[in-house]
């Protein structure tokens, strides 16, 4: 949603300073959508931040290869991924 737009462009900017290369998929389409174009362009991980993550200070991380899902920290998902 809109409202976690600068939450996700924050993540975005960290995990750049870490050397993760990373594409953020801000609007216009739904989650399914989106995760078919990241499962395109051959993404490793997807970072979902919703109403709910963004509360809680955490984000839902989910290995595209091998479909498992975790909540992590919005503090430990650069070190997590790099």
């Amino acid at each position: 949603a809109e409202a976690q737009q600068p939450l996700a462009l924050l993540l975005a900017y960290e995990l750049h300073a870490h050397h993760v290369c990373t594409d953020v998929l801000l609007e216009g389409d739904s989650l399914k959508n989106m995760m078919r174009t990241a499962n395109k362009v051959g993404a490793r991980y997807v970072l979902i931040v919703g109403e709910q993550e963004q509360q809680d200070g955490t984000v839902s991380v989910k290995n595209m290869q091998t479909g498992e899902s975790s909540v992590v920290k919005q503090s430990d998902v650069a070190k997590m991924l790099a």
